[in-house]
């Protein structure tokens, strides 16, 4: 099931950052697009592949969001909306593509280059009326 407008268990609205990124579940998917002919993943999804510029052979692909922190940095006062302090990565999924993105509990653990991470839908930020956008968090695996 894609991630559409939903209300959360509290009753919160819950926004997708962007329509058709991720699906929920457990696991949650990302969705991005794969190449027929070379097999190469591309996210988010692309309409043309951006290698060959070819049009026609890129279809649709849900893949799992496991990878490993490359690099990151602590914002420690984030814009009105957002959580402070969050981390922000940049996360080579092991589907190929690369990406930055929020950690998600990660306070309390030592990062490390490497260090294997695992897709969360989480809460991006909080809108004026409330509504919480989600997308997609990756949380640190202890060893």
């Amino acid at each position: 099931m894609n991630v559409t407008a939903q209300p959360s268990v509290a009753g919160t609205k819950r926004l997708p950052i962007r329509p058709d990124l991720m699906v929920e579940g457990d696991p949650p998917l990302l969705v991005g697009s794969r190449d027929r002919d070379t097999g190469q993943v591309f996210f988010p999804a692309e309409a043309m592949n951006p290698v060959t510029m070819t049009e026609g052979t890129l279809e649709r692909h849900a893949f799992d969001g496991s990878g490993k922190l490359v690099a990151w940095t602590v914002v420690a006062r984030g814009l009105p909306g957002f959580d402070s302090p969050y981390a922000l990565a940049t996360v080579q999924l092991d589907a190929g593509p690369s990406l930055i993105a929020q950690l998600h509990a990660w306070q309390g653990k030592t990062l490390r280059p490497g260090m294997r991470l695992a897709l969360a839908v989480e809460r991006i930020k909080t809108e004026k009326d409330g509504t919480e956008v989600i997308g997609p968090k990756f949380v640190p695996v202890e060893d």
